[in-house]
C-alpha cells in the first residue's frame, strides 16, 4: 500500500488553470521587455487615464462658466443678454441653469442670435452656475467614489482586477463623451448624475491595480513596479490640466473637447487592457515560463480564489497601521490640492490655478521622485541594506513627516519664488508613501491586496470631508490672516507626523498567515480528487 500511495501522490492531479503546480522559484530576472512591465505600462494608463477625467472638471467649470467663454464664441454678447435678471416681471419662462432663455428680451440682432442658438441643441454655450453649485458637481464625484469603494473592491478579489479596471474606463468613456449634452436637457442635476456614476466606477481602480500588482511584481520588483503604476495620478493631473486649459481655450474645441479627448483616451484603455491585459501570470496567454517562474518565486501569491478573511484583515494590528497613515495621507494631501490656490492667491498674491507652470510643477516633482524612490526601495531590498519593514518605514516618515516640515515652512515665507520651491518640495518628498504604507498591503497579504486598499481608502475619503470643515472654521472668511492659515498648517502637520507613527510602530514587512485563508478548501479538495481517481483506478481494473 505505501507503494501504491506514492504511485498516486506522483500523478498529476490538478487538472484546471486554478489548481495548477506552481512554477518552481527562479531569482534571476528574465532579459528585456516582459509581460509584467507590459502590465505595469497598461495599469499606468490606465490610472492616469482616470484622473485625467477626474481632474479635468476642476478647469473645464472654470470655462464652462465664465464670460470670456461666452466672448470667445459669441463677441459683444452680454451675460445678462442670455441670463437676465429673474426677478424682472418682464422676463418669464427663464433657466438659469441651462441657458434657454425668454423670447420677449430685446438685447440687440446678436443678443437676439444667441439666445436663439442657446434655445437649440448646441453644446457651445456657458451656464450660470453659483460657486456652490459647481462645488456641487465637483464633489459629487467623491460621493460615488467613496460609496463603492468596498463592493468593488470585492468584485476585484472575486474576478480579479482586470474586469473592474475594464468596466470603469468602459463607463467612464461613455459618461465623458455624453457629458456636454447632459446639461441642456437636465440642468446642474444630470451633470452631478454623471460625476456619481464616473465615481462609483473609478472607485474599482486602486483595489483592482493593487490586486494586479500583488499577483504580477515580484518582490525584487515590487517598489519600482508598484511606483511606475502610481506615477499615473500625477501624470493624469499634469495632462488634464495641460489639456483643458488647452482646449478651453480653442475656440474651435472648447471645453466640450476635453470631454471628448478623455472618453476617447478611455476608450482607446478598455481596448489595449482587454487585449493585453491578464488579471494573474496564469492567465495570460504568451507569458514565457522563465518569466512566470520570476513572477511567482517568492510564493506569496496565487491563483487561487479564496473567500476574504475579514476577521483576521480587520483585526490585524498592521493592517490598522497601513489604513492609518493612508487616513493621514490623504487628508494632508486633500488640503494641499485643495486649499493651497487660496492660501496662495490671498497671501502671496498668486493665481496659482491661473499659472499652468505652478499648477503642474509639484505634480511633475511628485512623478519624478516616485519613480526614484521606488528605484532605491528595491535597490535595498535586493542587496540587503534594510529590511523589507524598516525600507517601508523611512519611506513613510519621508512622506509624511519631512514632507510635513516644507509645509510648516511654507506657511511662513513671503516671496512667492521660495513658496514654489517649499511646495514643490512637499509634494516631491509626499512620494515617498508609495514605498510606504501604500505598498504595505502587498507585503502583508498579496492574495487580499485588493480588499486592504479598498477598506483604506474609503476610510481616508470619509476623513477627509473633516479638511473643509476645519478649514471654515480655523479660517472661515479670514483668509488673508496668514497667522490662522498657520494654525491649520501645523494641525496637518501634527496629524500627518501622528499617523505616520502609528504605522512604524506596527509595521510588517512579511506575509501574513491569513493570507493564505482557505487552504483546507484546496487541500480537502486535492484529498477529494485523490479518492476519485483511486475509486475510477480500481473500477478500471476491476472491468478489465
Amino acid at each position: 500500500m505505501a507503494g501504491d500511495e506514492l504511485g498516486y501522490k506522483s500523478v498529476p492531479l490538478k487538472e484546471n488553470n486554478e489548481d495548477q503546480a506552481e512554477p518552481q522559484p527562479s531569482k534571476t530576472p528574465p532579459q528585456g521587455l516582459g509581460t509584467r512591465h507590459i502590465q505595469a505600462l497598461l495599469l499606468f494608463i490606465s490610472l492616469a487615464t482616470g484622473y485625467s477625467m477626474r481632474a479635468q472638471l476642476s478647469v473645464s467649470m472654470v470655462a464652462m462658466t465664465s464670460d470670456s467663454t461666452l466672448q470667445m464664441w459669441y463677441p459683444n454678447v452680454s451675460r445678462e443678454c442670455l441670463f437676465p435678471d429673474t426677478n424682472n416681471s418682464e422676463i418669464n419662462d427663464v433657466n438659469n441653469e441651462t441657458g434657454i432663455v425668454a423670447e420677449d428680451i430685446d438685447g440687440g440682432e446678436e443678443c437676439r442670435n444667441a439666445r436663439e442658438k442657446f434655445r437649440g441643441w448646441t453644446i457651445y454655450r456657458i451656464y450660470n452656475w453659483n460657486k456652490a453649485t459647481q462645488e456641487m458637481i465637483l464633489f459629487s464625484f467623491f460621493v460615488g467614489y467613496t460609496g463603492m469603494m468596498i463592493p468593488t473592491g470585492m468584485l476585484a478579489q472575486k474576478f480579479g482586477g482586470k474586469i473592474p479596471i475594464m468596466v470603469a474606463l468602459g463607463a467612464n468613456a461613455v459618461l465623458s463623451i455624453l457629458t456636454p449634452w447632459v446639461p441642456i436637457f437636465s440642468g446642474w442635476l444630470g451633470v452631478c448624475v454623471c460625476r456619481v456614476l464616473q465615481g462609483a466606477t473609478q472607485a474599482a481602480f486602486y483595489p483592482s491595480i493593487h490586486s494586479m500588482l500583488a499577483k504580477w511584481a515580484p518582490l525584487s520588483e515590487r517598489g519600482r513596479l508598484s511606483s511606475y503604476v502610481y506615477t499615473g495620478s500625477p501624470f493624469g493631473t499634469v495632462v488634464a490640466f495641460q489639456i483643458s486649459g488647452l482646449f478651453a481655450g480653442s475656440s474651435g474645441l472648447g471645453w466640450p473637447a476635453t470631454f471628448w479627448f478623455c472618453g476617447a483616451a478611455s476608450l482607446t484603455c478598455f481596448v489595449l487592457l482587454g487585449w493585453l491585459g491578464a488579471a494573474t501570470p496564469h492567465e495570460h496567454p504568451s507569458i514565457t515560463s522563465e518569466e512566470l517562474k520570476y513572477i511567482m518565486g517568492d510564493g506569496s501569491s496565487d491563483t487561487k480564489k479564496r473567500h476574504t478573511p475579514w476577521k483576521q484583515l480587520l483585526t490585524s494590528p498592521p493592517v490598522w497601521g497601513l489604513i492609518t497613515s493612508h487616513v493621514g495621507s490623504a487628508m494632508g494631501y486633500l488640503f494641499v490640492l485643495t486649499q493651497i490656490p487660496l492660501y496662495m492667491n490671498k497671501i502671496l498674491g498668486v493665481d496659482i490655478k491661473k499659472n499652468g507652470v505652478y499648477s503642474s510643477l509639484p505634480y511633475i516633482a511628485m512623478y519624478m521622485t516616485t519613480i526614484l524612490f521606488g528605484n532605491l526601495a528595491d535597490w535595498a531590498v535586493n542587496r540587503k541594506i534594510l529590511s523589507v519593514a524598516n525600507i517601508r518605514r523611512v519611506g513613510n516618515s519621508i512622506g509624511m513627516v519631512v514632507s510635513s516640515m516644507f509645509l510648516v515652512g511654507f506657511s511662513f515665507v513671503t516671496s512667492t519664488l521660495m513658496g514654489v520651491i517649499l511646495l514643490v518640495m512637499c509634494l516631491a518628498t509626499h512620494s515617498g508613501i508609495h514605498i510606504g504604507f501604500h505598498i504595505n498591503s502587498i507585503d502583508l497579504a498579496p492574495n487580499f491586496a485588493g480588499p486592504i486598499m479598498a477598506v483604506g481608502n474609503m476610510l481616508a475619503n470619509l476623513a477627509c470631508l473633516i479638511v473643509p470643515v476645519m478649514v471654515s472654521n480655523i479660517i472661515g472668511d479670514d483668509t488673508t490672516n496668514q497667522h490662522k492659515w498657520q494654525i491649520m498648517f501645523f494641525i496637518m502637520a501634527a496629524i500627518q507626523s501622528a499617523t505616520n507613527i502609528v504605522f512604524v510602530v506596527f509595521v510588517r514587512g512579511s506575509v501574513q498567515p491569513w493570507n493564505f485563508h482557505d487552504e483546507h478548501r484546496y487541500e480537502q479538495r486535492k484529498d477529494n480528487k485523490l479518492m476519485l481517481k483511486q475509486g475510477n483506478s480500481q473500477d478500471y481494473i476491476a472491468k478489465k
